[in-house]
């Protein structure tokens, strides 16, 4: 996989969340387009056109980023002001999910 588009009536504050929360460098830019290095896959943020569905479940989606320690990555996210929900724990597998400014699910996991 190349890249994630995710659809936002919110640009900036979608832009700036991937950013500044996971530290994702910005590759290339343009109006409402915004595509992030993010490891192998990047993310794109692009502005939706009028009547666009977003951030409502329309079409779901969670983008999953890796932590070794998943609980200590949900609390740095935490103090920079992300809405997380609690780490999950089955066996070895750690698992949190939080909601970027869209409603748009992401996750943390220690998955391979």
């Amino acid at each position: 996989m190349r890249r994630v588009i995710l659809f936002t009536h919110n640009f900036a504050a979608m832009r700036d969340f991937y950013r500044d929360m996971f530290g994702l460098e910005v590759v290339e830019e343009d109006e409402g387009w915004a595509d992030m290095a993010a490891g192998n896959c990047n993310i794109a943020i692009h502005a939706a056109g009028k009547g666009a569905a977003g951030g409502d479940g329309a079409v779901p989606h969670k983008i999953v980023f890796h932590a070794d320690d998943v609980a200590a990555a949900r609390e740095d996210l935490v103090a920079r002001g992300a809405k997380m929900g609690p780490v999950k724990v089955f066996g070895e597998l750690h698992l949190c999910d939080g909601d970027d400014p869209d409603g748009n699910r992401f996750q943390l996991s220690n998955r391979p």
